[in-house]
């Protein structure tokens, strides 16, 4: 695929100044504490397991991801709401030891972190994840600091608090920032959302369900009809489908041990993200974020398993785009 078949299509016009950009990559997102638990195998019924292994990490899909794009190189920032507790502490000392700027974060007094329970399968890698979120930790529109959603190159977002994602794409956007979306479930703003993004990657399933389509490639042709000029679905050890520049595109998965998956997804938004701002065609972006998130699944944790440049490079190495 050429460069000009394979980078999404962009508008000279929605270029943001010189002046004005301070990151490559703004993000906009919850942040978590996760508490990684490795279970010999499934739960069943009434059952009694030791773990394997049990560790605490800050997460949350974006945060994570904007660790991984610092460590490659690039310069970023988070804007959310982060506890008061020692988990929120925890949280914003490991952005700003990542290097990324905490500036625009907000700190909620008087209110605990969110938190999950991540449910590892040592046998397949396998994760499942129990969370919960105290009441009045999302942020508002009103709190956000535009000043610093308008200063990247690019806003990647999840819609968590999705009136307040609303105005943080639109925002972006119209400062010419490229804005990625990372979406889990649909809800009533997922199609106004659709139609501040440039680019929207989301887990096997979403398409079908926001769309009513059964078939994958044509929910996501019907989701890039909103606006997106990429959209892409991961599915798993199957790699990912992708609808770019009107026709599907198909990224294999890379084959490595799997230990445990929970970064995978953060890693794809990453890896594709990094990728277009290099300038480089979707297809290539694609490719090396499938090696990213291959990465992420053979060490334990979210942010512990974050790849370096030189090991995605490595393995790009094993296989060549289109082999």
């Amino acid at each position: 695929m050429t460069a000009a078949r394979g980078a999404p299509r962009r508008a000279p016009s929605r270029r943001p100044s010189r002046a004005a950009v301070r990151f490559d990559v703004v993000g906009f997102g919850v942040g978590t504490v996760d508490t990684v638990c490795v279970l010999p195998g499934p739960v069943l019924g009434d059952a009694k397991l030791r773990l394997l292994d049990y560790q605490i990490h800050p997460g949350g899909q974006v945060p994570t991801a904007l660790v991984a794009l610092q460590r490659w190189g690039l310069r970023t920032a988070y804007v959310g709401a982060l506890g008061s507790d020692a988990g929120g502490l925890m949280q914003r000392r490991d952005l700003q030891d990542a290097g990324v700027d905490v500036s625009a974060a907000r700190r909620r007094r008087a209110i605990a972190s969110q938190t999950s329970i991540v449910l590892v399968d040592a046998v397949t890698g396998a994760r499942s994840v129990l969370w919960q979120r105290p009441e009045g930790l999302a942020l508002r529109a009103d709190e956000l600091d535009r000043r610093v959603l308008c200063a990247g190159r690019a806003l990647l977002l999840d819609a968590d608090d999705a009136d307040t994602a609303l105005h943080a794409a639109a925002w972006a956007r119209a400062a010419g920032a490229l804005v990625m979306l990372d979406v889990d479930i649909p809800g009533p703003q997922t199609a106004a959302l659709l139609t501040h993004s440039d680019v929207v990657i989301v887990g096997d399933g979403f398409p079908q369900r926001h769309t009513g389509r059964a078939d994958l490639a044509a929910a996501l042709r019907a989701m890039a009809a909103a606006g997106p000029r990429l959209v892409a679905a991961t599915l798993g050890a199957g790699g990912a489908l992708a609808w770019v520049d009107g026709a599907p595109r198909y990224v294999p998965a890379f084959r490595v041990p799997v230990v445990d998956t929970t970064s995978a997804g953060d890693c794809f938004h990453a890896g594709c993200l990094y990728g277009l701002l290099q300038g480089w065609p979707a297809a290539r972006a694609l490719h090396f974020a499938a090696a990213a998130a291959a990465l992420a699944c053979t060490r334990l944790g979210g942010r512990p398993s974050l790849p370096t440049l030189p090991e995605v490079a490595a393995l790009l190495a094993s296989r060549p785009a289109d082999a």
